[in-house]
């Protein structure tokens, strides 16, 4: 999952990366409710299958998720890898992200397509044990 420093104008546009997710990648709480206010498509998907909300929860932009979460996005979509937002919240060790995805009803089930790994065993790899605990409890 790229940073912004990693996106070129090019690339955004070539990988069909929306306002929305740009605004979401670098935390802009302000535009995404400015964006969201015009009713873009909150579950848009780039090139590679990921939305704004996979952008945020990636790059650990709480305040944004709230707010993608409350217009309504998706929140098991998944990206052409198999993965969602929930296990990239796991992989990161991202205590709060991953409990705030859980109770929005995040599900603890899917896997990546190349590697199988799950929500669990990605926090496993990472020695995440408070994560690995939330997600036990589901």
């Amino acid at each position: 999952m790229p940073n912004r420093a990693d996106l070129s104008a090019e690339e955004e546009t070539r990988a069909g990366h929306t306002q929305l997710m740009i605004a979401a990648l670098e935390g802009d709480t302000v535009k995404v409710k400015h964006l969201l206010a015009k009713h873009v498509d909150v579950n848009a998907k780039d090139g590679e299958g990921r939305t704004a909300l996979m952008f945020a929860v990636a790059n650990s932009h709480a305040a944004v998720v709230k707010s993608l979460l409350r217009a309504g996005a998706r929140i098991n979509s998944r990206a052409r890898d198999g993965g969602t937002a929930l296990m990239l919240a796991a992989a990161s060790g991202d205590v709060e992200m991953t409990r705030t995805l859980l109770n929005a009803g995040a599900k603890t089930g899917y896997k990546y397509v190349s590697s199988g790994a799950t929500a669990a065993s990605l926090a496993s790899k990472g020695g995440h044990t408070k994560i690995i605990e939330l997600l036990e409890n589901r």
